[in-house]
C-alpha cells in the first residue's frame, strides 16, 4: 500500500528510530550497506546465472561475471525498444543500453589467464566506439582475471553516478565491452528495505524466499528487501503454526509491540476523518467503504486492518477511488459506491461528511441529494351527496319595494300636495 506503501508504514519513522544506523555512511560497510564482502555486493558483468548462489542463505541468484569476445554487452549503443511497456521514445528513437550498477558494489569480470583479456576503463564514448585505449586506464591485467574472486572494479559510496565504461583490448572490436550505470545504492536500498518492512512474506514466515527456487530480486535490493523483511517479522518461538495459515503478525502490525503502536499512533496522526476510504481486513476478506473512517481502520482493532483514503470521487456516479485491489487485479484502482451505504452508515449519501467531501472533490458535477421527509396522510372526509332536484322553498317570500313602485307613489304625492296648494292660493 498505499498509502500506501512504503509510506504507509513510515520508513523515515523506522530509520530514525529503530537499532539501525543510518545509511549515509562515509565508507561502504556491511552494517548501512551490503552485509556481505565488507560491505560491497557483487554486480557480475554478464548478469545473471541459473542456480541459486551457494554463499546466500536467502535464495539469491548467482551472477554470471563471464567476461569475453563474442558475448553481446550492454554497451550504451542506441537499441529500439519492441516490449509492452516501452516508452515512445526509446520504441521510436531508441535508447542506449546499460549495465545497471550501484555505488557499495565490486563490478567483476572473470576470465581465463590465457584468453587474452584484460580490463580498461574508457574515458568516453567515442574512445569505446573506436576501441581507443591511448587514454584508458587498466584496471586488470590479462593475467588477473581467474583468481578466486576474479577481477573486481570497486565503485565507492562516493563514486560519481554516472556511466562507467569498460572494455579489453584485445577482444573490443568483437564486441567484448560493457556500459555500467551506476546508480546510488542508499535510493535502492532504502526503497527495498521499506518494502521488506510491510511484506505479506512476514504473515507466512518467507523472508528469506522458503517458498521460491530463488529471488527475482537483484542486488542490492535483495538483501535489503530481506533485511528489512526479518527486521518485522515476529519472534515465534516453537510455535510457527501461523506460518500455515499465513497470519504471523510483524512487529509493525502488534499494536502491543512498541514498533507497532509508535506506527499506529504516527498513523492516526496524519489520519483525516473528513475523507472517506475503504477499510480492508486482509485475513477476514472484508472491505468497507460505507461505516469506516481512518481513524477507525487501524491495528488497535485488527493487526490485519489496512485503510486506503479515496483519492478522488465522481458525483455523478457516487463513487470514489480508494486505494488499490479492484476488479481489475490488484494493481487496478478500487472503486468504492457510496450509493450503497445505508441511512445509519457514516458515508450515507444525504449526510454532512458525504455532502462535504463530494462538493468539495467533485464541485462540477455536484448536487446535493435530496432529503425526503415523511408526510402526513390527508383525513378522509365524507362525501356529501349531491341533489338531483333542486328543492322547493315552503318559506313565503316578503313582498318587496321596488325602485318603480317608490318612484309612482312619490309622484302621486306630489300631485296631491300642489292641489292643496292651489286650493289655498285661490
Amino acid at each position: 500500500m498505499k498509502l500506501t506503501t512504503v509510506a504507509a508504514f513510515m520508513c523515515q519513522f523506522l530509520w530514525n528510530n529503530s537499532n539501525m544506523s543510518s545509511v549515509n555512511a562515509v565508507e561502504c560497510n556491511p552494517d548501512d550497506h551490503h552485509p556481505e564482502n565488507e560491505g560491497y555486493f557483487i554486480e557480475g558483468i554478464n548478469g545473471f546465472g541459473s542456480e541459486v548462489d551457494p554463499e546466500s542463505d536467502s535464495q539469491r541468484k548467482l551472477t554470471n561475471s563471464t567476461w569475453a569476445p563474442g558475448i553481446e554487452y550492454p554497451d550504451g549503443s542506441l537499441k529500439y525498444c519492441t516490449g509492452m511497456f516501452c516508452s515512445e521514445t526509446c520504441r521510436n528513437d531508441g535508447c542506449p543500453t546499460f549495465i545497471s550498477g550501484h555505488t557499495c558494489s565490486m563490478i567483476r569480470f572473470c576470465y581465463e589467464s590465457d584468453s587474452g583479456s584484460d580490463v580498461w576503463l574508457m574515458p568516453n564514448e567515442m574512445a569505446m566506439a573506436k576501441c581507443d585505449f591511448s587514454e584508458a586506464t587498466k584496471v586488470c591485467d590479462v593475467d588477473e582475471g581467474s583468481d578466486d574472486d576474479c577481477c573486481n572494479y570497486k565503485v565507492e559510496v562516493d563514486h560519481d553516478i554516472k556511466a562507467y565504461l569498460f572494455a579489453s583490448k584485445e577482444g573490443c572490436l568483437a564486441g567484448q565491452k560493457a556500459a555500467v550505470e551506476v546508480n546510488d545504492f542508499n535510493d535502492v536500498g532504502d526503497a527495498c528495505y521499506g518494502m521488506g518492512l510491510g511484506t505479506s512474506r512476514i504473515q507466512k514466515c518467507t523472508c528469506n524466499y522458503e517458498d521460491r527456487p530463488f529471488s527475482t530480486l537483484s542486488e542490492p535490493c535483495h538483501s535489503q528487501f530481506v533485511a528489512g523483511c526479518n527486521f518485522h517479522s515476529p519472534e515465534l518461538g516453537d510455535d510457527t503454526s501461523c506460518c500455515d495459515t499465513q497470519s504471523c503478525v510483524g512487529k509493525h502490525k502488534d499494536f502491543s509491540h512498541p514498533i507497532g503502536r509508535a506506527l499506529e499512533d504516527e498513523r492516526k496522526m496524519l489520519c483525516n476523518n473528513e475523507i472517506p476510504g475503504r477499510c480492508v481486513n486482509s485475513i477476514e476478506d472484508t472491505s468497507d467503504c460505507c461505516n469506516s473512517k481512518c481513524t477507525t481502520c487501524g491495528t488497535d482493532v485488527s493487526p490485519f486492518n489496512e485503510w486506503a483514503s479515496c483519492s478522488n470521487g465522481n458525483a455523478t456516479s457516487s463513487t470514489g477511488t480508494c486505494g488499490y485491489g479492484g476488479h481489475g487485479g490488484m494493481y487496478s484502482m478500487f472503486e468504492c459506491d457510496f450509493s450503497k451505504c445505508t441511512e445509519d452508515q457514516v458515508w450515507h449519501m444525504p449526510g454532512d461528511l458525504y455532502k462535504n467531501w463530494m462538493s468539495t472533490i467533485d464541485p462540477e458535477n455536484f448536487t446535493p441529494p435530496l432529503t425526503l421527509s415523511p408526510t402526513r396522510a390527508p383525513n378522509r372526509q365524507m362525501p356529501v351527496p349531491m341533489p338531483t332536484k333542486p328543492m322547493e322553498s315552503t318559506i313565503t317570500k316578503a313582498p318587496t319595494t321596488t325602485s318603480a313602485s317608490y318612484s309612482m307613489i312619490c309622484s302621486i304625492i306630489t300631485n296631491l300636495l300642489m292641489t292643496v296648494v292651489s286650493i289655498f292660493l285661490l
